[in-house]
């Protein structure tokens, strides 16, 4: 994954972590991996 990506993903993680209406349970992993198959689709 390129940097930018890398960017992307961590903004997003931040970004969802600190989402405070609801309990999120996230591991950045799976995000990662998750954004990584949208990728893949395209």
């Amino acid at each position: 994954m390129n940097p930018k990506s890398e960017q992307l993903v961590d903004l997003i993680f931040k970004k969802l972590k600190t989402y405070k209406n609801k309990k999120i349970f996230l591991d950045k992993e799976t995000l990662h991996k998750f954004i990584l198959s949208l990728f893949k689709e395209n």
